[in-house]
């Protein structure tokens, strides 16, 4: 159960859920001293932590299952035990996220090439207890997918992308601010200056709010991050504006009842008029246009407008801070914003996310929150170990300095000299008549000659007559 090995059948390397916790990668046992969990007596901290870690791949669907089915080994530690170390209101359990994050960043972000786009993705899912009653902090949330008012919790999730990992940092499990729409209150009992208190007072700050200032933490501890992706519902000019003070750019969809007006007018329009306006418009390209406006506060903005795929007759609209940003990166970036999708689906339906965890108190819920993301930050270290051959170090960039790149004359003198071949392999099939094979060169000439034509003026100049390939000077 401790190993994961991949499922392609060419790799017989593989990792172990204790290498990627030792201390030659993520030091889990520094991160949880660093987080404040201590023991004073049993089993100790980093034991049973990585038994909360390996319980979800054991085949129990809970903690209690574990216990209870003899064919699965039996942890180390009582199952009371257990209950006692998530329920401790004194662990910092979004601290020790955050820094695992960090390290999982830092390996990672060592295989990438300088000066690669790293972003921020921000997003919420709905962790619904259907049938809670005294759950601390269940209150009845909008579920936008089922358009349905459901009890549960609004999991506020950020995580770093650099287009291929995809590393969860923050996470937080909000209640409604609605006192009518809280189902039971938390608990008032608890020390103001735990990190307990700290948690109970982030469910219940605005999203806007928590969102500014989960991301001042994360850039404070040192992660590196240029863009942030949101989607329509976290859009606000003030909200865009804040993020761009802590020098984070946003790229987010938006609604088409949105107004913004051209650089230098006060009349705003809505998308459909601008786009409307726009005189070069691409008509093939999935990409329709792009226009650099103001919002309402007067920050400049660029807007890209991108054809529906499902409906080739609607568009959609991206929004960008940074306005020198072409549009074709600006949709490329925000494609990355589909990691975070996936990341709510394999927690949810692989890692126990929300089927995991029955407790009661607040405490306990959040741990158990924030270790299936942790699980998930180790199967993407296992995952990216895998199947990024950077991976390998040394013998990745020896291998790469003992390939040379082609020159461009070379390559289409390789291209020139493949197509004779295949008149010359056509001849040899009986493919072309007797005494057609200089007819069939001079067709051959014409069309490169035609080819070389209509290429653009740079790629002329380019060409002098003594790079051009000999059958052609013949």
């Amino acid at each position: 159960m401790d190993n994961i090995q991949q499922s392609s059948s060419n790799s017989k390397t593989f990792l172990s859920f204790s290498s990627v916790l030792s201390k030659n990668c993520l030091n889990i046992a520094k991160l949880l001293s660093l987080s404040g969990f201590r023991k004073r007596s049993g089993a100790d901290v980093l034991t049973i932590f990585t038994v909360f870690i390996k319980s979800i791949f054991s085949g129990a669907n809970s903690l209690h299952d574990r216990y209870s089915i003899k064919d699965i080994e039996s942890p180390n530690c009582s199952y009371y035990a257990l209950m006692r170390f998530i329920s401790n209101s004194k662990h910092n359990w979004s601290l020790l996220l955050l820094l695992v994050a960090k390290t999982a960043i830092s390996i990672i972000s060592s295989l990438n090439n300088k000066g690669h786009i790293n972003t921020l993705c921000v997003d919420d899912t709905v962790i619904e207890r259907p049938r809670g009653k005294k759950i601390e902090g269940l209150s009845r949330t909008f579920n936008h997918v089922i358009g349905k008012t459901v009890k549960g919790y609004a999991n506020l999730l950020i995580t770093w992308t650099d287009g291929i990992t995809n590393i969860t940092v923050a996470s937080e499990l909000m209640s409604s601010r609605k006192e009518d729409c809280v189902i039971r209150s938390h608990n008032k009992r608890i020390d103001k200056r735990c990190a307990g208190a700290k948690r109970r007072a982030n469910s219940v700050m605005r999203k806007p709010m928590l969102l500014i200032k989960l991301c001042k933490g994360i850039l404070n501890r040192g992660i590196k991050a240029e863009y942030v992706l949101m989607d329509t519902w976290f859009y606000s000019d003030s909200l865009v504006a804040s993020l761009k003070e802590l020098s984070l750019d946003s790229i987010c969809m938006i609604k088409k009842n949105l107004k913004f007006a051209f650089e230098g007018e006060t009349v705003r329009h809505n998308l459909k008029n601008i786009l409307s306006t726009l005189g070069q418009r691409n008509h093939t390209s999935d990409i329709i246009s792009s226009v650099v406006v103001q919002t309402e506060s007067g920050q400049l903005v660029k807007l890209v407008f991108v054809r529906n795929r499902n409906n080739r007759k609607e568009f959609i609209t991206l929004l960008c801070t940074n306005i020198k940003l072409t549009a074709e990166a600006i949709v490329e970036l925000y494609s990355r914003r589909w990691s975070i999708e996936c990341c709510f689906k394999a927690t949810k339906q692989y890692l126990g996310l929300s089927s995991e965890c029955f407790a009661r108190d607040y405490d306990s819920i959040c741990a158990l929150n924030r270790i299936s993301y942790i699980r998930f930050i180790v199967l993407e270290i296992i995952r990216r170990h895998e199947e990024d051959p950077r991976s390998h170090g040394e013998m990745f960039r020896i291998t790469c300095s003992a390939i040379r790149t082609i020159s461009f004359i070379d390559a289409l003198e390789t291209l020139s000299v493949c197509f004779t071949s295949l008149i010359e392999a056509l001849d040899k099939a009986g493919c072309i008549a007797n005494g057609k094979l200089k007819d069939a060169y001079k067709i051959a000439e014409e069309i490169i000659k035609n080819w070389y034509d209509s290429i653009s003026e740079f790629l002329k100049k380019l060409l002098k007559p003594s790079n051009i390939p000999e059958f052609l000077n013949s």
